[in-house]
């Protein structure tokens, strides 16, 4: 999936359904196949609206202009030759192998998981949340999602957490993270934390070896604890090609949140 569909879809989520921004997008996301090979007169006209409102548009996305908007629409699946896509990873292992071996991978990724869990890390990520009170956690795509699954997670037990689907948001908010900051970050390959993986070649990221914050990272890549600007890991184990990160994470924040609510109740009753 291209940067392009990813902030459009972004765009979506957090806009007024009624704003001529929203409607442009939803114009671009059902018409999307044209966006490639049409001039920025066309669009505007499909859109109902100015050529000057279409260059706006194109940079409240974060693109320099509508040149860059255009060059970043060629829907090509797998387009980055991605062996984790998630199109060649999981829709096409159920369709070679069926939805029985699938759910038995899925099985055993979370048993392999309860045999190798660090549950001392789990309590040293408790408790930096415990003792940050500013906090931010990020992803990309459905690591996001993991994402704002803890923001809502840890809400239930009084922690407010910050993150952002938006990229842009995300680069501004690590870039300006005083030293007091704590941010988790969901990435099971590790790639977020150096690649701008939705990015023709997937240059280099900077913006984390930038940062001023405390770095955690969950992820199954164990090489990311080597990483200088990352302080704390916890790594869980892949057990096959099968992308099943989606599964751990869920019992991963379930485990924090736990540990979260006892540090806090214990700490309140020691006050």
């Amino acid at each position: 999936m291209g940067l392009l569909i990813v902030r459009l879809i972004t765009l979506l989520n957090n806009e007024n359904t009624n704003s001529t921004n929203y409607h442009i997008a939803f114009t671009l996301l059902n018409h999307y196949n044209l966006i490639h090979s049409a001039s920025i007169s066309e669009i505007a006209t499909l859109c109902n609206v100015s050529k000057s409102t279409m260059s706006k548009f194109a940079r409240l996305l974060g693109f320099d202009d509508y040149v860059d908007l255009k060059d970043n629409a060629p829907f090509v699946e797998n387009r980055f030759d991605n062996s984790l896509n998630y199109v060649t990873n999981i829709l096409s292992s159920i369709e070679k192998s069926g939805v029985t071996p699938y759910i038995d991978t899925i099985i055993d990724t979370i048993n392999a998981y309860k045999e190798a869990i660090d549950l001392n890390a789990i309590d040293r990520v408790a408790l930096a949340l415990l003792n940050h009170q500013k906090v931010a956690t990020f992803g990309l795509m459905f690591s996001e999602s993991a994402a704002i699954d803890f923001q809502y997670k840890l809400a239930y037990v009084g922690k407010f957490i910050l993150t952002f689907q938006n990229d842009l948001q995300q680069e501004e908010f690590l870039h300006t993270a005083s030293a007091d900051t704590l941010i988790i970050v969901f990435s099971n390959s590790g790639n977020f934390l150096q690649k701008q993986q939705l990015r023709t070649g997937t240059p280099k990221k900077n913006i984390f070896a930038q940062t001023k914050a405390t770095v955690i990272v969950i992820s199954a890549n164990a090489e990311v604890v080597n990483l200088p600007f990352v302080n704390d890991a916890i790594i869980f184990p892949h057990q096959s090609g099968i992308q099943t990160h989606s599964f751990i994470y869920q019992i991963i924040m379930d485990l924090i949140v736990s540990r979260y609510r006892y540090y806090r109740l214990t700490s309140e009753t020691k006050q």
